[in-house]
């Protein structure tokens, strides 16, 4: 009897494992596929990556540049309005002591110029030039 089933379900089962190493095939095929999908796409994200860290690293050095220029033009600027504190204050002084400055300074000057003088002895938030109410550059 064991012989008789074992007769009869031998092609059935040499059927089945023929079908079961088919499907391991083509499963181990497709796993293989995916396999080789995922490492070229972490190639290509590599090579993204690195060309991002680059850019960020030109970035950075284009940031550090600029915030050396900029350090120099805020020292540039400060020596400038320290000079012209110390021009001011040194007019200031001269036209209290001086009394033919002070007569040229408040003698009959062109039109806004007394003013824009005086202005000048008025400290600002700025501290910048101040051109005389009125005027224009010379090139204008």
């Amino acid at each position: 009897m064991i012989t008789r089933l074992l007769g009869g379900a031998t092609p059935w089962l040499l059927a089945a494992l023929i079908g079961l190493s088919v499907f391991q095939y083509q499963y181990a095929q497709r796993v293989s596929a995916e396999r080789d999908r995922a490492v070229m796409q972490a190639e290509h994200a590599d090579g993204r990556a690195e060309i991002l860290k680059r850019h960020q690293q030109f970035q950075r050095q284009q940031i550090q540049t600029l915030n050396a220029a900029l350090a120099e033009r805020d020292r540039a600027l400060t020596i400038i309005a320290d000079d012209m504190r110390a021009r001011t204050a040194a007019l200031e002084r001269l036209g209290e002591t001086d009394a033919e400055s002070r007569a040229w300074m408040y003698s009959d000057l062109p039109a806004g110029i007394a003013d824009w003088l005086r202005e000048l002895q008025q400290p600002s938030a700025g501290d910048a030039v101040r051109l005389p109410r009125g005027a224009r550059a010379p090139n204008e």
